[in-house]
């Protein structure tokens, strides 16, 4: 054989090696080349469901908010309809003179107006802190002064300024007080 013939006989076996080998390379490229593929569709698909997952969830945040408040505002009008009797009896007893009515009719229509409001309150919750002669507690009250008293332990409410209350089992409003030395 000749030099030429030796040379194109192994590049033909040259060309067969490669073909051999790149035949499975080719077909190992087109399976990456199609597993590719499925896994950007596959993301595209997990996008789009993340996307409306999030608008779902905002959604649902929006209408829990406004159905909160509506709530609250169908409570806050429960109340304040309760409460229109006593501003009725108020304007009522504003409204009549001092000629027609004493001091002590006057009094008692006042004390009835008071009683049906701290009713209508207690009805929501509202619930009077009993501080006269009991112990100091900074939980439920707020001491204005001490003051010396004879026969009196020290550390006990001997004057109340201003009532403090309760709202469901809540401190809503400490009571002011005076304690003893």
């Amino acid at each position: 054989m000749s030099r030429d013939q030796k040379s194109a006989e192994s590049e033909k076996k040259e060309v067969k090696k490669r073909s051999k080998i790149n035949g499975p390379q080719e077909h190992r490229e087109d399976r990456l080349r199609k597993k590719l593929k499925e896994a950007k569709q596959e993301i595209s698909v997990l996008k789009d469901r993340l996307l409306r997952t999030a608008a779902e969830m905002d959604n649902y945040r929006k209408r829990t908010e406004r159905e909160i408040s509506q709530l609250i505002e169908s409570a806050n009008s429960g109340i304040v309809k309760e409460l229109l009797p006593v501003i009725d009896d108020l304007e009522r007893s504003l409204n009549s003179t001092h000629d027609e009515v004493t001091a002590k009719e006057f009094r008692k229509g006042i004390e009835l107006i008071y009683q049906k409001l701290i009713s209508i309150l207690r009805s929501y919750g509202l619930k009077k802190i009993e501080s006269l002669n009991t112990p100091f507690d900074v939980e439920l009250h707020d001491a204005l002064m001490q003051v010396e008293k004879k026969g009196v332990q020290s550390g006990l409410i001997i004057e109340e300024h201003e009532k403090g209350y309760y709202f469901k089992d809540k401190v809503l409003r400490h009571a002011k007080v005076i304690v003893s030395k």
